[in-house]
């Protein structure tokens, strides 16, 4: 079986799912939905796509910023059922799937203009028509990305405290807020070397040889030992206690690496 053939068929089915549910359940309060990041890119190799590690990045924003639901029970209990029904369609897609492809839902804000894309190739539309932002400098994009790097300093000084009282599923719950961050540090170490706006369009196969070619070879190396590994913790259902440990070890080293790096610029 050839995993991500059968990782793409579910990310597909699952897009057309959301899709759906948007329109259905959230059309009379929203503006404009659309899906963003690694599913949009080219995969070219088992890194560029990793079951839990990677989403389904949808940002909505709504009439007037209120909320995506109401914010009583009553809203609660509608989430949750958009959940179910979620789940239920996925599967009545894609009976034999390998996962059921993770939706990370962002409500987005007007003020927060950043967040918008700056051309419609950037983004898949999901509904409504999508605001766009002016493109930025080049310069811009790598001074943002060379602040965002600086700030690694705090969360690397947390994460002994964080991880001395955790096991098991715990250690999923670390993980997960780590998986955010390491995703897109290293895009911002290559971002200081080359071609800061390019570097944002390229799927992870082109991160890594781009940091190789840069001659940053432990940090290439963590970060696809980083991925690897997240394959074979999606196998064991990130229940393997050595796994995860070694999985959040390599998710550590990629901040760590990429943080000597910008201090050494």
């Amino acid at each position: 079986m050839n995993r991500l053939v059968e990782a793409r068929k579910d990310v597909e089915a699952a897009i057309s799912v959301w899709g759906e549910l948007i329109t259905e359940r959230m059309g009379e309060r929203i503006r404009y939905a659309m899906l963003k990041g690694s599913v949009l890119k080219r995969w070219d190799s088992i890194v560029d796509y990793v079951p839990v590690i990677s989403d389904l990045d949808i940002h909505i924003g709504t009439i007037k910023d209120q909320p995506l639901f109401p914010q009583d029970r009553d809203g609660f209990q509608y989430a949750l059922e958009t959940t179910r029904l979620y789940e239920e369609r996925f599967i009545g897609l894609r009976p034999n799937h390998i996962h059921i492809p993770r939706p990370q839902i962002v409500k987005m804000e007007s003020h927060q203009t950043m967040w918008l894309p700056e051309r419609p190739d950037d983004i898949l539309s999901m509904f409504g028509e999508v605001p766009f932002r002016k493109e930025e400098s080049e310069e811009d994009c790598r001074k943002r990305d060379h602040e965002a790097l600086l700030e690694l300093d705090a969360l690397l000084n947390r994460m002994p405290g964080r991880i001395i009282d955790r096991i098991g599923l715990e250690y999923f719950r670390i993980f997960r807020e780590l998986c955010y961050i390491v995703s897109p540090t290293p895009v911002r170490v290559l971002s200081q070397f080359t071609d800061s706006r390019r570097a944002w369009k390229m799927n992870r196969t082109g991160i890594i040889n781009g940091i190789d070619r840069e001659g940053l070879t432990a940090l290439a190396a963590v970060y696809r030992s980083y991925y690897l590994k997240g394959w074979e913790a999606f196998e064991t259902g990130f229940t393997d206690n050595d796994l995860m440990r070694e999985l959040i070890a390599l998710a550590y080293d990629v901040l760590w690496k990429s943080y000597e790096i910008v201090n050494a610029i």
